[in-house]
């Protein structure tokens, strides 16, 4: 069992570590691509802004989401999600009800993370370490 949790620590580790390294090479090509770029019309510079922000809000969520692999913290999971809602708010809504749906949705993630994530530790997972034991936040603070 201890091996299987070892192997599974190290794998989380490593696959946030590939988010990390894709993230990187995704900025590295967004910048090669703006500085390609030449904006004649303002309907072209809104298209091409909005293809942008596109990219950026992608490439936070990437990057959030490894983080959250690496430090193993649920409270980042509403931010997150904040993040994707957002990204889905700015550039894919089509209708009135999307945007009265990812408002509410805002909302209730604002509300879940004032009022049900209170204390630093209460609903940390707990995490694997590389001895292959169970560790908790509590632990940590010892």
């Amino acid at each position: 069992m201890k091996l299987i949790n070892k192997l599974l620590f190290w794998l989380e580790i490593f696959l946030g570590l590939i988010v990390i390294a894709i993230v990187i090479f995704g900025l590295v090509m967004f910048v090669g691509l703006i500085s390609q770029h030449q904006v004649t019309s303002w309907g072209e510079f809104h298209s091409t802004f909005e293809i942008i922000m596109g990219n950026i809000f992608l490439l936070v969520i990437g990057l959030e989401m490894a983080i959250m692999m690496i430090r193993r913290r649920v409270e980042l999971l509403p931010e997150i999600l904040a993040f994707v809602i957002a990204r889905k708010l700015l550039f894919l809504t089509t209708g009135i009800y999307e945007i009265i749906l990812g408002v509410v949705s805002i909302a209730g993630l604002f509300a879940v993370r004032k009022y049900l994530i209170k204390c630093k530790g209460c609903i940390n997972f707990e995490r694997l370490v590389a001895s292959g034991n169970v560790k908790s936040e509590e632990d940590d603070n010892e």
